[in-house]
C-alpha cells in the first residue's frame, strides 16, 4: 500500500511540473522579431525563446494575436507569457520578467518624399503621428507630448503614412523597414528622427506573475547563456 501511495504521488508531483511547464507564448505581428509565417510563428525573439525552452526543458504553445489581446491574456492567465514585450514602469510589477531578448531602437519616420526634418521629439507635436493599440513606443512618444492617431494593428499605419493621412509613424528601427518592404513599401519610408534611452528599447518576455519562480529563472538563464555563446547573434542574421 505505501508504496503505491508513493508512486501516485511521484506520479502526480511529475504531472503537476509538467502542466507548470505547458505554457502560451503570445505575441503580435512585429517583425523581423515575431511573425507569422508558412503556418508558424517564427522571427528572432521566437527563435530564441524556442531555444531557450529547449535548453531549459520546458514546452510552451506560440499563438499570434492582436497586440492589446495578447498582452491581456498574459495579464489574466497563470500560464501565460507575452513577447516581445517591452519593460515600462507601468508594467513592471504586472509581470515576471525574462531577457532581454533584443532591442529595437523607437523611431519616427516619415514617407520618402516627406520633406519634414526634426531636431528633436518636440518638432513632432505639429504633425499628424500614428501608433497603435498598447504599443509601449507609441506610449513613450505619447509621453513626450505628442499627440498620437492609433490604430488597432500597426500595418495600417503604413498606407496611412504613404498616402498622408499621417505625417509620422511611431516604430522600431528594424521592425520600420522590414514591415514597410514587406508590404510592398520598400523605400517608400525613411527615418526622421530616433528617440529614447537604449534601455527604452529593450525587449523581454513578460510573464504572468503565476508562472513559477523557478520557471522564470530557468528561462533567464537560457537566455543569458544564448548571449553569451553566441547564438543570439547568429539567430537574426536570416531575418536581414
Amino acid at each position: 500500500m505505501m508504496l503505491r501511495r508513493s508512486l501516485l504521488c511521484a506520479t502526480l508531483t511529475g504531472f503537476a511540473a509538467l502542466q507548470v511547464q505547458a505554457l502560451t507564448f503570445t505575441t503580435e505581428d512585429y517583425p523581423p522579431f515575431n511573425m507569422y509565417e508558412e503556418k508558424k510563428v517564427v522571427g528572432i525573439s521566437t527563435e530564441m525563446l524556442q531555444e531557450a525552452l529547449k535548453r531549459a526543458g520546458m514546452t510552451a504553445n506560440f499563438e499570434l494575436l492582436p497586440w492589446e489581446r495578447a498582452l491581456n491574456m498574459a495579464k489574466t492567465k497563470a500560464d501565460t507569457c507575452v513577447y516581445s514585450a517591452v519593460r515600462t514602469p507601468e508594467r513592471e510589477k504586472l509581470f515576471k520578467w525574462v531577457g532581454p531578448l533584443t532591442a529595437d531602437q523607437i523611431t519616427l519616420f516619415a514617407a520618402s518624399k516627406s520633406n519634414i526634418t526634426l531636431a528633436s521629439i518636440n518638432d513632432a507635436k505639429k504633425y499628424k503621428v500614428g501608433a497603435y493599440n498598447g504599443d509601449a513606443y507609441g506610449d513613450y512618444v505619447e509621453k513626450q507630448g505628442v499627440k498620437l492617431e492609433r490604430v488597432v494593428t500597426d500595418t495600417q499605419n503604413l498606407p496611412k503614412l504613404t498616402s498622408g493621412r499621417i505625417d509620422l509613424w511611431v516604430a522600431g528601427a528594424n521592425s520600420g523597414p522590414y514591415k514597410a518592404a514587406r508590404e510592398g513599401l520598400k523605400g517608400a519610408i525613411k527615418p526622421v528622427l530616433a528617440v529614447g534611452d537604449p534601455k527604452d528599447s529593450q525587449m523581454y518576455l513578460a510573464c504572468n506573475p503565476g508562472v513559477p519562480d523557478d520557471t522564470v529563472k530557468k528561462l533567464n538563464d537560457a537566455i543569458q547563456s544564448i548571449a553569451k555563446d553566441g547564438t543570439a547573434g547568429k539567430l537574426g542574421t536570416k531575418y536581414k
